[in-house]
């Protein structure tokens, strides 16, 4: 595939990727910082820190919106800080799992629940006797089970050291099972660690659940944040647009190199069509999704935000327009005909995080993409229970089973035409 700019270019280009992705995450952290007086904030952060986290806990709801705001901004933080400690480039597949970080942080990750994910997966690395850079990503992407070492310490009552035995462990399991796993969906389930995750969720669940302790999803769903969200969100995406635009030069054109991928992992858009164009990708990709939220009647709140920060995220690794779009369309129709309610918790979060099937809209069509979308719909909603709320990527386990059974039928019929 013809390259757009010169290798000196890219090069030029590598600070400019690392200051653009920590302004956004500092200007998340200061702006956290004085909304509220300093009394409230650290009252936020104590409930933020002290609750279970379980799939679905909205942090806005539970502890406040700049409290919210800093806890989402740090766990995204300690994301970044490893990328640079580790000395590994920012890539597409770097800015999807900090933005996804960060968006989870406003329900369910917190700042140290994280941690011990993190340091599972770098025993694991110690193991296998490699560096701990080869694994960075399941080690962002696998802190998608921090609810599990919050759900011990504080749902189950055991303390800090079961918590984070639990979670070292899970961390240890996630890389080999993420690896194995990828080759089952073919790529066509971008949150493959979601995917993953699920399972490993699956596991700790049932066998607590076999010494009588159990796990079970929870739903704390705020209402009333859509102004504040569409002022700091809206601004945001606009401003990547902006900036990405700036970055190009003006140049528009290029941009359309990234809309001709169908989106299956790994498609790395910062690799493929630059920086720039894929910060626009980002904006644009972040404003449809506000927009899907406000045009059915939505809330913006910590889940909703984590879902459009997590598509923003993707949007440099896979999502473009042109492949969300079936899917949340499908998504859609789903709740025009069956019982569900477009502007319900489920179903929003399903269009959201539904498009994590993105590239099966992407290589087989928009028609695809949205039976695609209509299928998840039904799927993401009965799959938690399996995993009790400990996998927060619930949309990627699911987007799995989905991509699964898509690939294969869409295979079959491809080669019996």
């Amino acid at each position: 595939m013809k390259k757009l700019w010169s290798l000196d270019y890219i090069r030029v280009k590598d600070n400019i990727k690392e200051l653009v992705t920590l302004f956004y995450l500092l200007g998340l952290l200061l702006l956290g910082l004085v909304m509220q007086a300093p009394s409230e904030l650290l009252e936020g952060l104590k409930t933020i820190l002290t609750t279970e986290g379980l799939l679905i806990s909205d942090y806005m709801e539970i502890g406040g919106v700049g409290p919210t705001l800093v806890n989402g901004s740090i766990v995204g933080l300690i994301g970044y800080s490893l990328v640079k400690l580790s000395k590994v480039t920012f890539n597409g597949p770097i800015l999807a799992a900090l933005f996804t970080m960060v968006g989870f942080g406003f329900f369910g990750k917190n700042i140290y629940s994280v941690l011990p994910i993190i340091a599972g997966v770098f025993v694991y690395s110690r193991i296998r006797k490699e560096s701990f850079k080869t694994f960075l990503l399941p080690a962002l992407f696998g802190t998608a089970l921090a609810p599990l070492v919050t759900q011990i310490i504080f749902g189950f009552g055991w303390g800090v050291l079961p918590g984070v035995f639990f979670g070292i462990l899970a961390g240890i399991i996630v890389p080999p099972l993420a690896s194995h796993l990828l080759k089952t969906h073919n790529g066509f389930n971008i949150y493959n660690i979601g995917f993953t995750a699920g399972f490993v969720g699956l596991l700790f669940t049932s066998i607590l659940r076999s010494f009588g302790h159990d796990s079970q999803a929870v739903l704390y769903w705020g209402e009333d944040f859509n102004t504040i969200s569409i002022a700091i969100f809206g601004t945001m995406f606009i401003s990547m647009i902006i900036i990405g635009i700036a970055l190009n030069k003006g140049k528009l054109r290029d941009y359309l190199e990234i809309v001709k991928h169908p989106g299956t992992l790994a498609t790395d858009f910062v690799s493929l069509g630059g920086f720039a164009n894929s910060l626009m990708n980002m904006g644009f990709v972040g404003v449809i999704g506000i927009s899907y939220v406000l045009m059915v009647g939505g809330d913006l709140n910590g889940p909703t935000i984590g879902g459009l920060m997590t598509m923003v995220g993707f949007a440099a690794f896979g999502k473009h327009p042109k492949n969300i779009t079936p899917i949340m369309l499908g998504v859609f129709l789903g709740t025009l005909v069956t019982s569900f309610e477009a502007n319900q918790p489920g179903p929003i979060l399903a269009a959201l995080f539904g498009t994590t099937l993105a590239p099966l809209a992407g290589q087989y069509g928009p028609a695809i993409g949205v039976l695609a979308g209509f299928v998840h719909l039904s799927v993401v909603t009965n799959v938690g229970v399996l995993h009790g709320g400990v996998n927060l990527y619930n949309n990627g386990f699911s987007g799995g089973f989905v991509a699964i059974i898509f690939v294969a039928l869409l295979g079959a019929f491809k080669n019996n035409r």
